[in-house]
């Protein structure tokens, strides 16, 4: 009888790091695979409110809004270093929202309006740079609550046209899969988990071996 249960215990055992393995190779295979996203083009007030989070299925919906930008900002340290103008954009429906434009370049303020495209992307939770002039420390909304009166979108748009054209030099946007880690880290787990299963096999064949010859 004690043999069974050592049999069943490590039937278990097997059975739990063979699952885990394949918990990692389908997150290895999630960072290997690329994020489909959804190319509809929707008014943003069709996905989301105003100081409305931003919700995990809406992160990279592609979104129009129409209005008027206020004032340009400039976001320091950014991918790859790189600076981004940032507008802080009123909508036809008055309220307001960030929109990252693009990279910085010289550019006057006007107040014709303009028709953007683009992602919408989450504000960014912590600050890269100094805020000070016309410099913000992060692109986030909650930088702006005492500028305006009007409702902000907490979630900010990553441009991908303008209508007329901006002439900004578009930034790519990349969708974050959501898994952290690297590829060949959880490829290491998966090799870990496989052996820590034969290892388990192995002692309880060693064990049984052990016995036959036991006088």
């Amino acid at each position: 009888m004690k043999k069974i249960w050592q049999w069943l215990a490590a039937a278990l055992l097997v059975a739990i790091f063979l699952s885990l393995a394949n918990w990692q190779w389908n997150r290895a295979a999630e960072l290997k695979n690329p994020v489909k996203i959804d190319q509809t083009v929707l008014p943003i007030d069709s996905v989301i409110s105003p100081k409305q989070s931003i919700t995990q299925a809406q992160v990279g919906r592609k979104v129009s809004v129409t209005g008027h930008y206020v004032s340009i900002w400039q976001a320091p340290h950014q991918d790859k270093n790189q600076t981004w103008d940032v507008g802080l954009f009123q909508t036809k429906d008055n309220a307001m929202i960030l929109i990252v434009r693009g990279l910085h370049k010289d550019s006057s303020l006007n107040n014709e309006e303009v028709t953007v495209t683009g992602h919408l992307v989450p504000p960014q939770s912590s600050d890269v740079a100094e805020s000070s002039g016309n410099q913000i420390s992060r692109v986030d909304s909650a930088l702006f609550v005492s500028k305006t009166d009007l409702p902000l979108y907490q979630s900010f748009i990553q441009a991908t046209s303008e209508e007329p054209n901006s002439g900004y030099q578009i930034i790519p946007f990349a969708m974050n899969k959501g898994v952290p880690g690297f590829y060949w880290q959880h490829i290491s787990y998966v090799v870990i988990w496989f052996l820590f299963a034969i290892t388990v096999i192995y002692l309880m064949l060693y064990q049984r071996r052990l016995d036959k010859v036991a006088p």
